[in-house]
């Protein structure tokens, strides 16, 4: 049971942290506050931001599916493998988030205030 609340939730946690990125990544695109650093993420946004976004959130979906067919269909040295991985890449993706959050409170602190 310890290793399905693992896989299930770094699998869940990773796609919504995608998620978050793809629109943040979207928004900073769409108003030049920054640029794709990845080159077929970049194409995509470049041909669609619709694209760009469908591509993220079809990601976080397989993602998540993928974490529930590790969960239910793999064996326990794999699982623990899978977990090791996710922990990585959740690791990974809180420092992107973190500088999404960054960069994102510099342009809301630049904008004129209406009162």
């Amino acid at each position: 049971m310890g290793n399905y609340n693992k896989i299930i939730d770094l699998g869940m946690f990773i796609a919504i942290l995608n998620i978050f990125d793809g629109f943040a990544t979207n928004y900073g695109l769409t108003n030049h506050y920054i640029e794709e650093a990845n080159p077929i993420m970049k194409h995509m946004s470049e041909v669609s931001p619709i694209l760009f976004l469908g591509v993220k959130i079809t990601l976080s979906i397989l993602i998540y599916f993928i974490s529930l067919l590790v969960y239910y269909k793999s064996s326990t040295s794999f699982q623990k493998f899978f977990s090791i991985s996710m922990t990585v890449v959740s690791i990974i993706y809180v420092g992107i988030t973190l500088m999404h959050l960054y960069w994102l409170s510099q342009v809301l602190t630049s904008l004129p205030h209406f009162l």
